[in-house]
């Protein structure tokens, strides 16, 4: 197994006045100190160390908390104030929690309550009053700076005039320094905050915005053709003692200077004072049933006609709108995604359909089902509502690239409690300080999320709802799809649909019916309205293509008595009949092939314009024969409004299988086996891994 040599040697920086020294105590070594419940409360913090196959000992556990991937899951999690001490750590070589409060003039025991939230992360340790990052992080904010030379390094190249000039420039006097004290004195002036102070705030401002731009690009030089000089904000730079000349590249800002200015506008700010929303609790009930038979909806429809994709793959625009129209659907791309995401929808050669588990999912309870969906979208990085790119939009459910989840997760927990949402959005910089947005882009995703979010039942208004405070306390754990739909099942009961058939041959389904109802609805009637309340309309056509599917007339009036819970209107009893009177009265046997059926019946077909291009020919009164195979004839004979059946080579009709009314089950989310955090940390206090 890999191990932690490096990380736990890595260095901290302390000493005196904070500055400089080594750390006795190695990041091993800290975890070591440790006692089973601050080891416990690490572990539960960076959950994915939790995960199968976990850390054999100590030596692991520090190599594992200073992976890339783990590190960049906790820094989803990290405020603007933590950063800020993790940032002055790695770049002033600040290592006294007193040093640190010096620096940013704040209380100490405010320092040493977010050092202690870093050591908390597994991000940080202490050493007495010292603190150290790990390496891996250090590293990360020391690249904030990593193109810039440190003063000393500059001034070894330069003219000892220029250091002259550069150390009067910042208040000191250079008389009888010679080229080793020169560069002491003017390492120790441009480390100084208030010296470095004093010298930004008597620039000119636009030198002063020159200076800003520069320590963000780092681009020192205007191009003149192929040689390289400096502007003359850069020239009043190097006047004013903040650059210094370099004898070949021209003025270099030293790193410094650099940092300094870094720490201006990044300095700990407390939390922000968030209010309560004005608006009233909501448990959301409604919304989340809305969700749940929106996206149902789609998936019955995927489960009869895949969705249409386009070409490149994903559900185009206009295959989203068709739908939209047809279901009564808005945010069509939200439902797509969510459904591809839990699994519920796939991709095959023909285009999206209903994954096999779906029906098995649709008999679960309002509340497994809801969990399951919102979970999911919690967890997606991308905004479902908001795929525009660079090149145009990315159809779902096809992935993008994007840091909308980074965002919508600090949203979402820092409202929980009740918060005002829109206060939140003030403050989201200081609870996501590592989105990469700029400020439209950040609206725009915002946007969406909250859009969505409603959509959900997770917000309403400007607060969480009942259910959105228990997903975002849920979530994050493992497996915490069961655990949430425990705590929401009193939220969400299970209300049973009730259809009503109407003397009018319509149909009015209140809430969502079952899996069996929904199919039987969707071969036997087309829908008018879709919603809450959907209305479907029974066609002698709709019956006919149930009757195709293998139901017959008996069967049919039973399933809707059974659905409806009361006899059936007397005009729906009159069509079942009527359509069943002719429903296989004309029959295609396969002998490529014949038409069977009484003489009135093959009479019409014969004579029936539309079917002129099959090239049917009379054999006798009741016998056609045709050269098409039996299924496209038979398909075609119905479109022409006839209702034949087929029949094998003995004369038997052949009925298609019915789809079960047994809903296979969904296959679980499949996550990673993981050990409890005080199991772990339990065994990794003792040596290791047990026995065998």
């Amino acid at each position: 197994m890999p191990t932690c040599r490096s990380a736990g040697a890595a260095p901290g920086w302390a000493g005196a006045g904070g500055r400089g020294a080594i750390l006795v105590v190695s990041f091993i070594e800290h975890l070591a100190g440790l006692d089973a419940e601050r080891l416990t409360v690490l572990l539960e913090h960076r959950a994915d160390i939790l995960l199968e196959p976990v850390p054999d000992d100590l030596d692991e556990l520090a190599y594992r908390l200073n992976g890339l991937d783990s590190l960049a899951a906790a820094l989803q999690r990290m405020n603007h104030d933590q950063a800020a001490v993790a940032r002055a750590v790695a770049l002033h070589k600040v290592g006294a929690v007193s040093a640190l409060a010096d620096l940013f003039r704040v209380p100490e025991r405010e320092v040493r309550a977010l050092v202690d939230e870093l050591c908390a992360r597994g991000l940080a340790w202490t050493d007495g009053e010292r603190v150290a990052l790990v390496e891996r992080l250090a590293g990360h904010f020391a690249a904030e700076v990593g193109g810039f030379l440190p003063v000393a390094h500059i001034a070894r190249q330069a003219r000892v005039d220029d250091l002259r000039t550069a150390v009067t420039a910042l208040g000191a006097d250079p008389a009888g320094l010679r080229e080793p004290e020169l560069i002491e004195r003017l390492t120790a002036l441009v480390t100084d905050p208030e010296t470095v102070g004093a010298a930004v705030r008597a620039l000119p401002t636009p030198v002063r915005r020159h200076l800003d731009e520069l320590v963000r690009s780092g681009e020192v030089y205007d191009v003149d053709g192929f040689a390289r000089r400096p502007d003359e904000a850069t020239a009043a730079l190097v006047r004013s003692g903040l650059m210094l000349e370099g004898p070949y590249d021209g003025p270099e800002l030293p790193r410094e200077v650099a940092v300094l200015l870094r720490r201006e506008d990044d300095g700990p700010t407390g939390r922000p004072a968030l209010p309560e929303s004005a608006d009233p609790a909501n448990e959301g009930r409604a919304e989340a049933e809305g969700a749940l038979l929106a996206l149902t909806t789609l998936l019955d429809e995927a489960g009869e006609h895949p969705l249409t994709p386009l070409k490149k793959g994903g559900v185009g625009s206009r295959e989203r709108n068709r739908l939209a129209k047809r279901l009564a659907l808005s945010d069509v791309a939200l439902w797509i995604d969510v459904a591809h995401a839990a699994g519920l929808l796939t991709s095959r050669a023909g285009g999206y359909p209903a994954a096999d588990g779906y029906d098995g999912w649709r008999e679960e309870e309002p509340s497994v089902r809801w969990a399951t969906i919102a979970l999911v979208w919690f967890e997606l990085e991308l905004a479902p509502t908001s795929r525009e790119t660079e090149d145009g939009e990315i159809a779902p459910p096809l992935p993008v690239e994007s840091s909308a989840g980074l965002l919508r997760r600090a949203l979402l927990r820092a409202a929980a409690g009740g918060r005002s949402l829109r206060a939140v959005i003030e403050h989201l910089d200081w609870f996501c300080p590592f989105h990469p947005y700029g400020a439209t882009d950040r609206v725009h995703k915002v946007e969406a999320a909250l859009r969505e979010a409603t959509q959900l039942g997770i917000v309403a208004g400007d607060r969480l709802t009942g259910l959105g405070e228990q997903l975002v306390e849920v979530a994050g754990r493992t497996d915490p799809g069961p655990e949430l739909a425990r705590r929401i099942a009193a939220m969400l009961p299970r209300v049973r649909g009730m259809l009503v058939l109407q003397s009018d041959l319509t149909a009015v389904v209140s809430g969502q019916p079952d899996a069996a109802a929904a199919r039987l609805l969707a071969l036997a009637a087309v829908p008018e309205a879709r919603g809450v309340a959907a209305t479907w309309r029974f066609t002698p056509a709709g019956v006919r293509a149930a009757m195709d599917a293998g139901w017959t007339a008996d069967e049919l009036r039973a399933e809707l008595t059974a659905i409806s819970g009361r006899e059936l209107p007397q005009p729906l009893d009159y069509l079942i009949t009527d359509v069943a009177r002719r429903h296989g009265v004309v029959r295609v046997r396969a002998t490529r092939c014949c038409v069977i059926g009484p003489e009135p019946e093959i009479a019409e077909i014969l004579h029936s314009r539309s079917l002129a291009g099959l090239q049917l020919r009379w054999l006798a009164p009741t016998v056609l024969a045709a050269p098409l195979d039996p299924g496209e004839l038979v398909t075609r004979l119905r479109a022409a409004g006839f209702a034949p059946m087929p029949e094998d080579d003995g004369g038997v009709v052949i009925v298609p299988e019915r789809a079960s009314g047994s809903a296979s089950r969904p296959e679980a989310r499949r996550f990673r086996p993981r050990v409890a955090a005080p199991e772990l940390a339990a065994r990794l206090l003792a040596g290791g891994s047990p026995a065998p």
